[in-house]
């Protein structure tokens, strides 16, 4: 079956029919957006609003799309500890040289003592 990628949910493949639901819903709110507020770009809060609150708890029914967001899930903890690894590899880095100055400037006061 042809599939294609949500456009609110890049990550989440879904059947040509809720493609296209989801793509009319999409234009839909764009052009609402757009009475209000022609220069705004990306997309739209209400589209972003309605995939997350009604569309995407429905579409988890499905057993696929259920995969595919635990599938999600899993990437973004993955993406989440590496970040956090490397705030604390930096934070590391930043304490020993905090620790190398402390160092420093408590042997200069001595020395004005």
């Amino acid at each position: 079956m042809p599939t294609n990628y949500h456009p609110a949910a890049t990550w989440l493949s879904v059947n040509l029919d809720i493609y296209r639901q989801s793509f009319e819903r999409v234009i839909s709110d764009i052009n609402e957006q757009y009475k209000s507020d022609p220069n705004a770009s990306g997309l739209p809060p209400a589209s972003r609003e309605w995939f997350w609150c009604e569309q995407l708890p429905q579409l988890a029914h499905d057993p696929a799309i259920c995969d595919q967001v635990h599938c999600r899930l899993g990437a973004l903890a993955a993406r989440r500890q590496a970040i956090e690894d490397r705030i604390r590899l930096q934070a590391g880095v930043l304490i020993q040289e905090q620790a190398a100055i402390d160092t420093e400037m408590a042997l200069l006061q001595q020395v004005l003592q």
